[in-house]
C-alpha cells in the first residue's frame, strides 16, 4: 500500500473539518476526493502532506506513519504537494520557482533531468523560462505550479482544485499534463470540485460529506450512481 488513511479526524480551533476519514491508495494510481465546498478535501491533503496537524487517526505512506513530521520531512518521502490557489512565487522566474521544488537531496541530483521533463510536458513553460510568474496566465501558474511539484520527483502528486478558475482550454493543456504525469508512473490524489473530469480521469473515487466519508468505489461506478448525479451532476 503506498498511501493509507485511518479514520483521521483534523479540526481547526473548535471546527471539526475532517471526521474518521479512511482512504487507501496503491502505488501509480490515480484516486480523486471529491464533494461539496467545505467538506474537508484540502484538509485531507494538508493533513498527509503536514500543513495541518491531525487530532486523531492516523496516516501512513509506504507504512511509515506521517502524523507527527513536519512537511518538509514528508516531503522528502516523496510527496508533492500542489495547492489550491497554486500559490507560485511572483517576483521569481518560471525555471527559478521550478528549482524551489527541487530542494531534498534526492531531487538536486536530477535537477536537470526534472526540469526538461517539465518543459516537456508544458512547452508553454519552456517558452516562459525566464519570465517572472507573476505575469504568467492563471493557466500558465497552474501548470508552473503542478511542475514545481514534479521537481521533487515524488511518488505521490497531491492536486488541490486543479482546474479552478481556468478557461476551458487551459483545463485541457493541465490535465493533459496530469494524465502524462499519471502515465508515467506516479501517483495522483486528485482533490477537484468538478466531479465529472475527477471521475472521468480517476480510477477510484472517494465523496466527503461533511468531513465524512459518504461514498466511495471504482470512480465510473460513482458517475452511474444516482445519489451523484442527483446531488452535485445536476441529473
Amino acid at each position: 500500500m503506498l498511501l493509507e488513511l485511518s479514520n483521521l479526524s483534523a479540526s481547526y480551533g473548535a471546527v471539526r473539518a475532517v471526521q474518521g476519514v479512511s482512504l487507501a491508495m496503491q502505488a501509480g494510481e490515480a484516486v480523486t476526493i471529491v464533494g461539496a465546498n467545505g467538506a474537508g478535501k484540502s484538509t485531507t491533503l494538508k493533513s498527509i502532506s503536514g500543513l495541518v496537524r491531525p487530532q486523531g487517526g492516523a496516516i501512513r505512506f509506504e507504512g511509515e506513519e506521517l502524523v507527527g513530521r513536519p512537511a518538509y520531512r514528508i516531503a522528502e518521502l516523496g510527496i508533492a504537494h500542489v495547492p489550491e490557489g497554486r500559490r507560485v512565487f511572483p517576483d521569481l522566474t518560471v525555471r527559478e520557482n521550478l528549482n524551489l521544488g527541487a530542494y531534498s537531496k534526492r531531487a538536486k541530483g536530477e535537477r536537470a533531468a526534472s526540469m526538461a521533463q517539465v518543459f516537456d510536458l508544458f512547452p508553454r513553460l519552456r517558452e516562459r523560462a525566464t519570465q517572472r510568474a507573476g505575469t504568467l496566465s492563471g493557466g500558465e501558474q497552474q501548470m508552473l505550479a503542478i511542475g514545481r511539484g514534479l521537481m521533487l520527483r515524488p511518488k505521490l502528486i497531491m492536486l488541490d482544485e486543479p482546474s479552478l478558475g481556468l478557461a476551458p482550454i487551459m483545463v485541457e493543456a493541465a490535465y493533459a499534463g496530469i494524465e502524462a504525469i499519471h502515465r508515467q508512473g506516479v501517483a495522483i490524489l486528485l482533490v477537484e470540485q468538478n466531479l465529472q473530469l475527477a471521475l472521468s480521469f480517476a480510477d477510484r473515487g472517494y465523496v466527503l460529506e461533511n468531513g465524512r466519508v459518504a461514498l466511495e468505489g471504482p470512480a465510473r461506478d460513482l458517475l452511474e450512481n444516482p445519489t451523484i448525479k442527483a446531488s452535485y451532476l445536476g441529473m
